[in-house]
């Protein structure tokens, strides 16, 4: 099942012939046809119209879900409607797709330099000297790299087709394609053997960073955070079809061209290493988040620095570029950088 939040922030499916289901009325559909008193009320209880509330009421939602995309399937030649006559399917061009984001207090953690080929490329430029996978891998081996990452804040995500705004501030403003991993329960101290029960399903991040902060790195990230710096969507897609997460193919353009190309197989520390090390005395509530990492290919382990530790611009990203997050059985990101005044 891949969920989708669209139009006012309605919690829908995307169903195999591209079209949304508003997941609400369908169930309210499905109730009526079953001759169930007060079906609206049922449905609300049941199946909620958005995502937050969906996520909380857990397995009985993912069910009746189910329901109600049999129900519509069975349907979809003769048409299908709510019971008072309601539109509840969609072609994507009628409605805009939104975030996947479950509340703006949903929280994002973000796993930094956790993958092998983009620790040892960044560190070869940062540091101006050739680090290869197998010295990031002695390193983990030795205990010497050691987790570490950041949180991003749910204000600052945009949803597909979305504008991320050029900081003003800001020449060097860079791409992440990541996975998030969504939280589905409630958990704290979760031991790394029972982390990935706790998961809902999956989703796209981008992560957005400036790489010319300096004088402003430290425990705020404000390279990390700054307006409509999470790219995050198009779906969710529930972990019951994703059964390893870590086997994905991950991919992002810039204008057409291929800047990243990955698997999630080169993490160095997987979901539940994540889920265990950061619910250490801190519970994550469902529509937390973890994302994982990314790839090698960003402007920051491309570019080679001068004497001076100044990169070249060339490779960053710059207003009216185009940018594209693609993961495998998940969909694709796309995000246009503008300036504003």
């Amino acid at each position: 099942m891949k969920l989708v939040v669209f139009g006012p922030w309605r919690l829908g499916a995307l169903l195999e012939n591209g079209e949304i289901l508003d997941l609400n009325l369908a169930y309210t559909a499905y109730l009526s046809s079953r001759g169930v008193a007060r079906a609206y009320a049922h449905a609300h209880a049941t199946l909620p119209s958005n995502l937050q509330s969906f996520l909380e009421e857990g397995e009985s939602a993912v069910e009746a879900a189910r329901e109600a995309i049999g129900y519509v399937e069975e349907r979809l030649e003769k048409g299908v409607s709510g019971p008072r006559g309601e539109k509840i399917l969609f072609k994507p061009e009628e409605v805009r797709i939104r975030a996947p984001l479950p509340s703006l207090a949903s929280r994002i953690a973000c796993a930094g330099a956790n993958f092998y080929d983009h620790a040892a490329n960044a560190y070869s430029m940062i540091k101006g000297v050739r680090i290869t996978v197998e010295d990031i891998r002695r390193e983990v081996e030795a205990g010497r790299h050691v987790p570490w990452g950041f949180w991003k804040f749910a204000h600052n995500v945009v949803g597909p087709e979305g504008e991320v705004i050029y900081p003003a501030r800001s020449q060097r403003l860079d791409y992440e394609v990541e996975v998030a991993a969504i939280f589905g329960r409630a958990g704290k101290d979760i031991p790394e053997e029972e982390a990935m029960d706790y998961i809902f399903g999956y989703t796209i991040l981008n992560d957005f960073s400036l790489r010319d902060q300096r004088e402003r790195r430290g425990a705020f990230a404000f390279g990390k955070n700054f307006d409509t710096s999470v790219g995050l969507g198009p779906c969710i897609v529930l972990k019951d079809e994703i059964p390893d997460p870590h086997v994905l193919g991950m991919e992002l353009r810039v204008n057409g061209e291929v800047r990243q190309r990955g698997s999630m197989r080169d993490m160095i520390r997987k979901f539940p290493f994540w889920i265990s090390y950061l619910t250490r005395d801190l519970t994550f509530y469902p529509g937390d988040m973890i994302a994982s990492g990314t790839c090698a290919g960003t402007a920051l382990d491309t570019s080679p620095r001068d004497a001076e530790g100044r990169t070249s611009p060339e490779r960053f990203l710059k207003p009216g570029d185009v940018v594209e997050a693609e993961v495998e059985r998940i969909g694709l990101l796309r995000n246009y950088i503008v300036r504003k005044t």
